[in-house]
């Protein structure tokens, strides 16, 4: 048959199982822990199967970064979003243990694993931070905060945030808890939530 493929058709339910298996073996062991081989057995397919789709194990993980849809590892809400919804959902991810373990894999990754951070940070990050600063411009406009306040300060606020829950380790940190401490440092930079 013309146009016919060779070989086995390819299973769409093996990229799903492998996606899955690179992100539970990055959350788990770190980038530099995470191997395609481990991958595979995670997933329960072949080597070949993994390198057929991926190249590298960078690619790989930007994939299974990207893959990730779960509540657990969402952004902050879209442009068009309020602050108060920003506080509530930042307040709901920190709190969860699997968003903390990666985000401390992402972060620790720097170092021994540029590329795989610049990409995540370029795919991923970037149009949730450009979106934050579209809520801040709103917020701004809305008289939420201070005229001329800079939509950054948002960025850093969440940094804040991040680096706050990361240093507890392993302790459980509640919603609530991020969302006071949200609060408290919006309103250092004059935040006057609506109502």
């Amino acid at each position: 048959m013309a146009g016919a493929e060779r070989g086995r058709p390819r299973d769409p339910g093996n990229d799903a199982a492998i996606l899955d298996a690179a992100l539970d073996l990055l959350i788990e062991r770190g980038a530099g822990g995470t191997s395609i081989e481990g991958v595979a057995q995670r997933a329960g397919v072949a080597k070949l199967t993994v390198y057929r789709r991926w190249r590298t194990r960078e690619d790989l993980l930007m994939a299974a970064l990207e893959h990730a849809r779960d509540p657990d590892l969402q952004g902050p809400p879209s442009a068009g979003g309020s602050l108060e919804e920003v506080i509530g959902h930042v307040a709901a991810l920190l709190s969860r243990p699997r968003f903390r373990a990666l985000m401390a894999r992402v972060i620790g990754a720097s170092v021994d694993h540029p590329k795989l951070v610049t990409a995540y940070t370029e795919r991923h990050l970037r149009p949730r931070l450009e979106a934050l600063a579209e809520v801040a411009r709103q917020a701004v406009a809305d008289g939420q905060l201070p005229p001329g306040t800079d939509p950054g300060v948002l960025e850093d606020v969440l940094a804040g945030s991040i680096g706050f829950v990361l240093l507890r380790g392993e302790e459980e940190v509640t919603a609530a808890e991020v969302e006071r401490r949200l609060r408290a440092l919006l309103g250092y930079v004059g935040y006057e939530p609506p109502g």
